[in-house]
C-alpha cells in the first residue's frame, strides 16, 4: 500500500512540474470534466463551488451530450468515475459502490446516497431493495452528474457512507425560447435494433420572471440474450423499454427570490435479466454464447416517480433553502424460482406423502411474483451565512423524511415445465409480506473559519433520530417445511412477527484546506457516515437479536489539486482510509433472510485525475484509481475471513478519453473522440460461500459527429472488442457451489454496440 502511495504521489508531482512529460504519457484518465477555460461548478456540496475549490475527492460527468455517444444507462460511464464500482443484474437495477464499501450484491440498504437536485431519491430502509432499486435517469434532461466519494453523513445524513450520487438537472431559461429533438438508432452484436427520441422545450411564460421546461424520451434497449428453454424459445430474451420525462416551472418571485416546482416520471420494463447461464467452476457458457434456460419470462418492471418544490431566497449574507419532496417508486419482478423453490419441494417430497398426503408431480416448475413500493416525503431548510467578520461561513439546517415501504410475495404459481399449464394440486408455497415504516429528524450545522487568506478550516456535525415500525406476516407450505409444523400435517403454518427500532446517531467532519497558491491546493479531511439499523425479521430458525445495529464508518482522506493559470492542464489526487464497523450483513436460516452485525472492514486507496488541452480543440481527461477493500475480522454469518476481499471492488479501475473538435468552415465542426475503459479482477463472494474470481477487462469506444448551426448527427461503436465481461454472478439454486457442472447466472456487459443520433435545436 505505500509503495503505491509513493508511486501516485510521485505521478501527481510530475504532473505539476512537468505538464508536458504528463499530456505525452498513455496515462489512464477520465472523461468527467470540462477543459481549458471554462469553469466547473458543483453543488452536491450543499454550496455552489468550483470544482477546483472544494476539499473533498468529487468527479464529475457533463451529461448534456452523453447520449450522442449511445451513454444513457449509468453502467455506459460507470467506469469513467474513478472509485466506483458497479453491479448490475437487468437494466433499471444496479447498486453502485463508491471507494469498495459494499458487502456484496446481497447487501440490505444502499451505502450510496442519491439526490436530483435538492431531491433525496431512494430508500434508507433495509426492506426494500434499496441497495439496487436506484434512480438511473436518462439524460434527456440533464445537465451534469456529481460524485461525492467518502461518507456524507453530516451533508446528506443515513445511507451515504460510501458517498453520494447527484443528478443535476437542467435550469429552465427565464428569457429564451429553446427547444431540441433527436433521434437515435442502435444495432448490437449477436442481438437486436433499438431505438431512441428525445425532445425538450423551454417558454418563458413571463419574460424574466416565469419559465416552464418540459422535456420526454422514450427508448427501447436491444436485447442480446437469447432464452433457449425448447418450450419458450425466446431471442435476445432481455430487450428493455425506458420511457419517461421532466417538467419544471421556474420563477423569479422577487428579486432575490426564486421557486423552482418540478416532476420527474421514468418507467423502466425489461423483458428478462441479463443473466447467462455458466459453470460454477469455469464461468463458461453452458447452452453457448449469451444464452441461458429460464422456464418463464423474467419481467422487470421498475417505476419513479419524483416530485419536488424548492425555494431560494438571497437575503444579504444570508441565504435561504427549502426543499420538499414526494417519492414514489414501485418495483415488480417475475423470477424463475423452479431450480430453487421447486427443488425444495422435490427434495421434500417424501415428507409431503407421508405426513401431509401430498404428492409431488414430476417436472415442476415455480414462478414468483414479487413487488417492492416505497412512498416518501422529505422536507429540508437550512441557511448558510458567508463572510461573517470576514472570517466565518456558517450553514445550518434542519431535515425530516418519512418512508412507508412493502415488500411482499403475493404469490408464487405451480407450472409444468413440459407443458407450461398451470398446476392446482398443492397448497400455496408462500405467501410474504413486510410491511416497514422509516422516520427520522436531523439537525446539521457546519462551519468554515477562514485562518488567513490562504488557510481555512470546514467542521460539521449532524445529530439524527430514526424510529423505524415493522409488521411481518409470512404463511404457506414453506412455513410449514422449515418450522417443522408439516410434521404435525399443517401445510399452511404462519410466521407472523412486529418489530420497532429507535435510535440517535451522531456524525461529523473535519476538513482542512490550504491554498498554495490560486491554482493549487491541498487538503485533509476526516468524516463519519452509517447506515440506520431496524427490527429484524423473525425467521423460523429463532435465536436472532430483534434488532441489528447501525453499521458506522470513519475515513481519512488527504489530496492535492491544482492546474495551470491558463487552466491547459490540471490534476487531482486523493488517498483514504476507511474503518467500518458493526458491519450489518445479510445471512439466512431456513431459507428466510435476516440481518445481523458482524465483523468489520478497512478500504484503502488512492485516486488520481488528470486533464490537459494541448491544442486548441484537442483535451485529454483520464483517471485511474486503486482501492484495497477487505475485511477485518471474521464475518461467520457472511461466510467471510480476516482478510477476504469485499465483493465486486476491483483493485484498478481506469480511464482514458481524448476529443478533438476541428473548424470545417462557416459554422460546421467535426467531433472525433475515443474511450478506453478498464476493470481489475474482483471476487463475487467470501471464503466460506465459494467465491469466483470475475477477470478484468478493458473496452474501447469510439465516436464522431458534424455540426453546424442548429443541427449534428453522430455515430458512435461502444465495447469495439465485442467483450464478454461478467458483472455479478450467483447460482441458480440460491446455494453457493464448487461443482462442476453446477449452474450459476452470470450478467455480461452489453456487446459491442453501433449506432448514430441526429439531432436539431431550435
Amino acid at each position: 500500500m505505500m509503495r503505491t502511495i509513493h508511486r501516485l504521489t510521485l505521478t501527481t508531482a510530475l504532473a505539476l512540474s512537468l505538464p508536458h512529460v504528463a499530456q505525452a504519457q498513455d496515462a489512464p484518465a477520465t472523461t468527467e470534466a470540462v477543459v481549458g477555460e471554462n469553469e466547473i461548478i458543483v453543488t452536491a456540496t450543499k454550496r455552489s463551488e468550483r470544482l477546483q475549490d472544494v476539499p473533498a475527492s468529487v468527479s464529475v460527468v457533463q451529461a448534456t451530450d452523453l447520449s450522442k455517444e449511445g451513454v444513457v444507462r449509468f453502467s455506459d460511464y460507470a467506469s469513467r468515475i474513478p472509485g466506483l464500482s458497479l453491479t448490475s443484474g437487468r437494466t433499471g437495477n444496479a447498486q453502485v459502490t463508491l471507494r469498495g464499501i459494499t458487502t456484496g450484491a446481497a447487501q440490505p440498504g444502499s451505502t450510496t446516497g442519491y439526490y436530483v437536485d435538492e431531491a433525496p431519491v431512494g430508500s434508507v430502509n433495509a426492506y426494500t431493495g434499496g441497495n439496487a432499486i436506484t434512480p438511473d435517469l436518462d439524460p434527456a434532461d440533464l445537465g451534469q452528474i456529481e460524485v461525492l466519494k467518502g461518507p456524507q453523513g453530516t451533508l446528506y445524513g443515513a445511507g451515504a457512507v460510501g458517498g453520494l450520487l447527484k443528478f443535476t438537472t437542467a435550469t429552465p431559461s427565464l428569457d429564451e425560447f429553446q427547444g431540441r429533438m433527436s433521434a437515435g438508432i442502435t444495432a448490437v452484436a449477436k442481438g437486436e435494433v433499438g431505438y431512441s427520441a428525445r425532445g425538450m422545450v423551454n417558454i418563458p411564460l413571463s419574460p424574466g420572471g416565469l419559465a416552464l421546461r418540459v422535456a420526454g424520451f422514450y427508448r427501447r434497449d436491444p436485447g442480446y440474450v437469447d432464452n433457449v428453454n425448447p418450450r419458450i424459445g425466446e431471442k435476445d430474451a432481455n430487450t428493455a423499454y425506458v420511457r419517461g420525462g421532466r417538467v419544471a416551472l421556474t420563477g423569479q418571485l422577487g428579486p432575490d427570490v426564486r421557486m423552482q416546482i418540478s416532476a420527474i416520471a421514468q418507467d423502466t420494463t425489461s423483458d428478462a435479466a441479463n443473466g447467462v447461464d455458466v459453470d460454477a467452476v469455469t464461468l463458461r457458457p453452458i447452452n453457448g454464447d449469451l444464452t441461458n434456460n429460464r422456464f418463464v419470462p423474467e419481467r422487470g418492471y421498475v417505476r419513479l416517480r419524483l416530485y419536488n418544490a424548492t425555494f431560494n431566497a438571497d437575503l444579504g449574507k444570508i441565504d435561504l433553502v427549502s426543499s420538499t419532496t414526494y417519492q414514489r417508486i414501485y418495483f415488480r419482478e417475475i423470477g424463475d424460482a423452479t431450480r430453487s423453490f421447486a427443488a425444495i419441494l422435490t427434495g421434500n417430497a417424501p415428507v409431503l406423502a407421508v405426513f401431509a398426503g401430498i404428492a409431488v408431480p414430476p417436472n415442476l416448475g415455480m414462478r414468483v411474483n414479487t413487488i417492492k413500493h416505497t412512498e416518501r416525503w422529505s422536507q429540508e431548510v437550512r441557511a448558510s451565512a458567508t463572510d461573517l467578520g470576514g472570517f466565518l461561513d456558517l450553514q445550518g439546517g434542519v431535515y425530516w423524511t418519512h418512508e412507508s415501504s412493502t415488500n411482499r410475495i403475493p404469490n408464487i404459481d405451480y407450472f409444468s415445465t413440459a407443458t407450461g399449464a398451470p398446476i392446482t394440486t398443492l397448497p400455496p408455497f408462500a405467501v410474504a409480506s413486510i410491511d416497514s415504516t422509516y422516520e427520522e429528524y436531523s439537525f446539521f450545522g457546519n462551519a468554515r473559519i477562514h485562518l488567513g487568506d490562504r488557510f481555512d478550516v470546514l467542521g460539521g456535525i449532524r445529530v439524527a433520530h430514526d424510529n423505524q415500525n415493522y409488521v411481518q406476516d409470512y404463511r404457506g407450505l414453506l412455513i410449514s417445511l422449515s418450522t417443522g409444523a408439516i410434521v404435525a400435517g399443517a401445510t399452511t403454518a404462519t410466521l407472523a412477527a412486529k418489530g420497532k427500532e429507535e435510535a440517535t446517531i451522531t456524525t461529523w467532519m473535519v476538513s482542512p484546506r490550504f491554498r498554495v497558491s490560486d491554482n493549487l491546493m491541498i487538503y485533509g479531511r476526516a468524516a463519519t457516515g452509517y447506515r440506520p439499523g431496524g427490527p429484524n425479521p423473525a425467521p423460523p430458525t429463532g435465536n436472532i437479536p430483534l434488532t441489528f445495529q447501525p453499521d458506522k464508518l470513519t475515513q481519512y482522506e488527504v489530496g492535492i489539486k491544482a492546474s495551470t493559470p491558463d487552466r491547459i492542464f490540471s490534476a487531482e489526487g486523493a488517498l483514504f482510509y476507511t474503518d467500518w464497523n458493526n458491519v450489518q450483513i445479510q445471512t439466512s436460516g431456513g431459507g428466510f433472510n435476516y440481518l445481523v452485525n458482524g465483523g468489520s472492514a478497512r478500504s484503502q486507496g488512492a485516486e488520481l485525475t488528470l486533464r490537459a488541452a494541448p491544442a486548441s480543440g484537442f483535451n485529454l481527461t483520464g483517471n485511474i484509481a486503486y482501492t484495497d477493500a477487505k475485511l477485518t475480522a471474521n464475518a461467520p454469518a457472511a461466510g467471510g475471513l480476516n482478510g477476504d476481499r469485499l465483493p465486486y471492488v476491483p483493485r484498478w479501475t481506469g480511464s482514458l478519453s481524448a476529443n478533438y473538435t476541428a473548424e470545417l468552415g462557416g459554422s460546421a465542426k467535426l467531433n472525433l473522440g475515443a474511450t478506453a475503459n478498464y476493470v481489475g479482477d474482483r471476487k463475487s463472494d467470501y471464503t466460506n460461500r465459494f467465491p469466483k474470481k470475475l477477470e478484468s477487462y478493458a473496452t474501447f469506444d469510439l465516436r464522431a459527429g458534424i455540426e453546424s448551426g442548429s443541427w449534428s448527427v453522430s455515430a458512435f461503436v461502444k465495447n469495439l472488442t465485442d467483450k464478454r465481461a461478467i458483472v455479478v454472478a450467483g447460482p441458480l439454486s440460491g446455494t453457493p457451489s464448487n461443482t462442476a457442472g453446477a449452474l450459476y447466472s452470470a450478467a455480461v456487459i452489453q456487446p459491442r454496440v453501433i449506432g448514430a443520433e441526429a439531432a436539431i435545436r431550435f
